[in-house]
């Protein structure tokens, strides 16, 4: 089969970069697989004819508790993804900032905690390796958020 040939599954999803005073990040911590902890950005996949904005109120809502309004689009990162993998997809991973209000009060079962972390910390929490099909623990995921943290975010990322 032809590289043009192929299809390959689509995930979009949208993440918010939530900061308080001007140098946190919210971050969620959701328990993974094989037991250990992962940080992730709040946000999660769109459903099907869901636009990225509307994924990511939702999502945000559920992980965190918080409504967030004003979505401003930061970056997209697209491209093929996890090639060679079980979980080969291309992906469409959109990236905003937003006002937010309310209280921290995750109700997605898979999120163990909410947590605002320094900006410098950010990157200490985060865990490369295996398995390397797991999108959450690969570096290319976390570029827009190092870009963003450094205040030199690109609109587009292609993997």
């Amino acid at each position: 089969m032809s590289h043009l040939s192929r299809t390959l599954p689509l995930k979009r999803a949208a993440h918010v970069y939530l900061v308080r005073n001007a140098n946190e990040l919210l971050l969620v911590e959701e328990k993974m697989d094989d037991g250990s902890i992962f940080y992730g950005l709040p946000g999660g996949k769109a459903l099907a004819g869901e636009t990225f904005a509307d994924a990511a109120v939702r999502q945000v809502r559920v992980e965190t508790g918080l409504s967030v309004t004003d979505l401003n689009f930061i970056s997209l990162l697209e491209g093929e993804f996890l090639s060679g993998t079980r979980n080969e997809c291309y992906a469409m991973f959109s990236r905003f900032t937003a006002h937010f209000s309310g209280d921290l009060d995750p109700t997605d079962p898979e999120v163990v905690g909410v947590k605002w972390v320094p900006f410098e910390q950010v990157e200490s929490l985060v865990r490369y390796g295996p398995p390397p099909e797991c999108e959450e623990r690969n570096p290319l995921i976390w570029l827009p958020t190092r870009d963003f943290i450094k205040g030199r975010a690109r609109t587009y990322y292609p993997i």
